[in-house]
């Protein structure tokens, strides 16, 4: 399915479970077909990539959305996915605000520990 094919996509909420974090997604297309899309993030990832439960909704959105893109007709994107490490790097690299918290965290970090 394009982009183009795709009328709306709405984030439906998250829902906490024991090791990972569930975000839901309903894509709706032209011809009013609707399906949910599920990605799911290891709580592990949060904590190794210093990933905060704000931005996880926005990363999977952007996810789902290069997904829809990219993906082949007749083939749909799964409907429950896990996010990646590679993905999470690469949103990283996408969205500097991010990065920039990240950073200043790791500044504070330093001061406070070397005082």
């Amino acid at each position: 399915m394009t982009k183009d094919l795709v009328l709306q996509l709405r984030y439906l909420g998250v829902l906490p479970h024991i090791g990972h974090r569930e975000y839901r997604f309903q894509i709706e297309a032209h011809d009013k077909s609707i399906r949910t899309v599920a990605l799911t993030i290891d709580d592990g990832l949060f904590r190794n990539h210093q990933l905060m439960f704000q931005e996880a909704p926005d990363l999977c959105y952007q996810k789902l959305l290069a997904d829809i893109i990219s993906e082949p007709t007749g083939a749909p994107i799964c409907s429950r996915a896990p996010v990646t490490e590679s993905e999470i790097a690469s949103y990283r690299d996408s969205h500097p605000t991010a990065k920039s918290r990240r950073t200043a965290a790791k500044r504070r970090e330093e001061r406070e520990g070397g005082t």
